[in-house]
């Protein structure tokens, strides 16, 4: 199946290789991999658009090292509270947008899958097009 990054992601993304040219992208994904297609990840392109999938994930190196601190990205993007976020991912943490269980919206809380997100920020956008697609800068 065809398919492409949200619009809003894209972005994100020309964002933080322009603020940050000489990062590393070992870590940045978009589209997942065959360990991907069975869960029902942000990286699969579950969302419609057309004919196209459109992937609603992207995950961002962290590279202090060459400024792109991912902890500061996943912070300043939580503090925002940009509407078009489902969840951030990093370092063992999550937050959402919305209340999960006891936990309020735009809360820190314990991340125990398998991968960590030590090594890049994960950051998915909600599902409806007016959001996913949204092409306003981001606070990063």
């Amino acid at each position: 199946m065809a398919w492409r990054v949200a619009k809003s992601l894209a972005k994100l993304k020309d964002q933080v290789n322009k603020k940050w040219p000489k990062r590393k992208i070992d870590n940045d994904g978009t589209i997942g991999d065959e360990a991907h297609k069975s869960s029902s990840s942000d990286h699969n392109a579950w969302v419609k658009d057309g004919s196209k999938g459109v992937v609603t994930a992207l995950d961002i190196t962290h590279d202090p090292a060459n400024g792109c601190d991912a902890g500061k990205i996943a912070e300043a993007i939580r503090a925002s509270q940009d509407p078009r976020v489902k969840y951030i991912i990093w370092n063992r943490r999550i937050c959402n947008f919305q209340k999960v269980g006891s936990a309020k919206a735009w809360t820190w809380r314990k991340y125990t899958k398998k991968n960590p997100h030590t090594e890049h920020v994960h950051i998915s956008v909600r599902s409806m097009k007016e959001q996913y697609d949204a092409t306003d800068a981001w606070k990063i």
